[in-house]
């Protein structure tokens, strides 16, 4: 990956995070995280808008959110989510490299997208090092 000041960009594509990877995009166990499962998928190349990606790391990227979403879903579904915020500053959970967020859904949740509660970056928690090994033995391919 290019940008060694992003973390997004300096995750290695053998970090025990890690899910999948390829020439063109890698996924890996999102930390902290809103829910259990939850994934993040990234081009190998910085970029922060979908706009700049090439046909073929869209191609990359939408094969990977879809893989996932059917090993995730147990039932109910699952959900994808990608927020443009660029003028909102990095804080730890927030990072302007585009990335995909895959998650399982829960049975009667209501909202098109589920949020954090609370409903703010409170709501996110660190997993166990054992339930990131969890999430990546049953998601990689």
């Amino acid at each position: 990956m290019d940008d060694v000041q992003c973390v997004f960009c300096s995750i290695a594509a053998e970090s025990d995070r890690t899910i999948f990877s390829s020439e063109l995009c890698t996924s890996f166990v999102s930390t902290p995280w809103f829910r259990e499962g939850q994934c993040l998928v990234v081009p190998n190349r910085h970029v922060v808008t979908p706009s700049e990606l090439n046909p073929a790391e869209a191609a990359a990227i939408m094969a990977e959110i879809g893989r996932l979403g059917e090993l995730l879903d147990e039932g109910f579904g699952t959900g994808v989510m990608q927020k443009y915020q660029p003028l909102q500053p990095e804080n730890g959970i927030k990072v302007n490299h585009l990335h995909f967020h895959v998650f399982p859904r829960k049975e009667h949740e209501s909202g098109l997208f589920p949020v954090p509660e609370p409903n703010s970056f409170d709501g996110f928690t660190k997993p166990s090092d054992a339930e990131v090994s969890r999430v990546v033995g049953r998601l990689k391919p």
